[in-house]
């Protein structure tokens, strides 16, 4: 089996945090967790990837808030990159 090529710029640590996704102008909210992050963006659990949105607010329950947009969906977790 082929080993992928890393294709990320920052490097990504594993933490395991409780979260919310905001969305709507913050007028709905979706529990999350933070599997792994780095300077430029996360591996995010939501509790419903179906009804994920494409662009959101990342509230940690430990942390600094970051404006999100899903760059990647695979099974039950999604890549974000953080944005302005």
């Amino acid at each position: 089996m082929p080993v992928q090529q890393e294709r990320r710029e920052k490097a990504r640590r594993r933490v395991l945090r409780r979260a919310l996704m905001a969305f709507n102008r913050g007028h709905c909210s979706m529990p999350c967790q933070i599997l792994d992050i780095s300077d430029a963006g996360a591996r995010v659990m939501p509790s419903d990837t179906l009804l994920c949105p494409t662009e959101f607010v990342l509230r940690p329950a430990i942390g600094q808030q970051r404006n999100c947009e899903v760059v990647w969906r695979r099974g039950t977790a999604i890549g974000v990159r953080f944005v302005s």
